[in-house]
């Protein structure tokens, strides 16, 4: 890795581990063993650093949301799958986001883009799944509930980990609450749906999830 690579690194290691209110410039490039200009030579703040990361997961998100793949609520879950797993490789976006939006006024700005992108993606996605059979709403509002309790569980799954299931290694962390987006779905399925669901849990299911 160069330089750059590096200093990105180590700061989403430590942010990971110490929450990006606790760990300085100063001190990760005491970590890294160079001065501290030589990080803001490629990032002139801790702000323009933290922005870089959430830029990554962004990116590593869009990646997936863009990707071309069979319609289906199996492609949904795994999809949710993924973003699942970006998030965990990114989590102390998750667990500083108040901080951050708080503090990042740019990084603010495009949380409330994207949020409004995502919310589209879930509406337009439950309503393909209705449309194809996999799920059933008697109600037009219920569509619109489910697409927010699945945001509120994509963007505070991580903070809740933290309590809820924090003795789980991140593999087992991300199962669990990937059973309660399954668990969402449930009183929407139609045998199809069902069907789609029970592939998925079989797929991600750990060997303690098998006994």
């Amino acid at each position: 890795m160069n330089t750059e690579e590096k200093i990105l690194a180590k700061a989403l290691e430590m942010f990971n581990e110490r929450g990006i209110e606790y760990v300085g410039l100063r001190e990760l490039a005491g970590i890294l063993g160079i001065r501290v200009s030589n990080i803001t030579y490629y990032f002139a703040t801790k702000d323009d650093l933290v922005n870089r990361i959430s830029l990554e997961l962004s990116a590593a998100n869009e990646a997936v949301l863009r990707a071309e793949r069979e319609p289906g609520l199996h492609t949904f879950l795994d999809t949710m799958r993924i973003i699942f797993n970006n998030h965990m490789r990114y989590r102390c976006i998750a667990l500083s986001l108040v901080h951050i939006l708080d503090q990042n006024e740019v990084i603010s700005e495009r949380f409330k883009k994207t949020q409004l992108a995502r919310r589209n993606f879930l509406t337009t996605s439950l309503s393909i799944l209705a449309d194809g059979g996999w799920v059933a709403f008697p109600d037009p509002a219920d569509r619109d509930a489910l697409a927010s309790m699945i945001a509120l569980l994509a963007r505070f799954w991580i903070p809740d980990s933290r309590f809820t299931v924090h003795k789980l290694q991140p593999p087992e962390q991300i199962r669990y609450y990937l059973h309660l987006l399954v668990a969402l779905f449930n009183p929407f399925l139609t045998s199809k749906g069902k069907k789609e669901t029970r592939k998925f849990i079989d797929e991600i299911s750990g060997p303690s999830d098998k006994k």
